[in-house]
C-alpha cells in the first residue's frame, strides 16, 4: 500500500469516527442511542456478573466431589496395600 493510499484511507477512518461521535453527543437521537447503549452495557455486566458467580459456584462443587473422591481412591489403594502387605509378610 502506498503512503498517499494510506494517508487517504486515514483521513476517512478519522472523519467517519468525527461524524460517529457528533452524532452521539450532539444530536437528540444520539441521546437516545447512548440511553440504549448504557442500559444495553448495564444489562451485559449484570449478565456476566451472574455467568461469573454461577462458574464459582460450580468450580466448588466440582472441588468438593473431586475431593472426595481422591479420598475415596485413597483409602481404597491404603486397604489394598494392606491386604498385599499382609498376604506377603505371612
Amino acid at each position: 500500500m502506498k503512503n498517499k493510499d494510506k494517508i487517504l484511507l486515514g483521513i476517512l477512518g478519522a472523519a467517519a469516527a468525527g461524524v460517529a461521535i457528533g452524532l452521539l453527543f450532539y444530536t437528540e437521537e444520539g441521546k437516545k442511542a447512548r440511553k440504549k447503549i448504557r442500559n444495553t452495557t448495564g444489562d451485559w455486566a449484570d449478565s456476566l456478573g451472574s455467568l461469573i458467580e454461577s462458574g464459582k459456584e460450580n468450580l466448588s462443587d466440582l472441588s468438593h466431589k473431586a475431593k472426595d473422591r481422591f479420598k475415596k481412591v485413597k483409602s481404597k489403594a491404603q486397604d489394598a496395600y494392606s491386604g498385599a502387605s499382609e498376604e506377603y509378610s505371612s
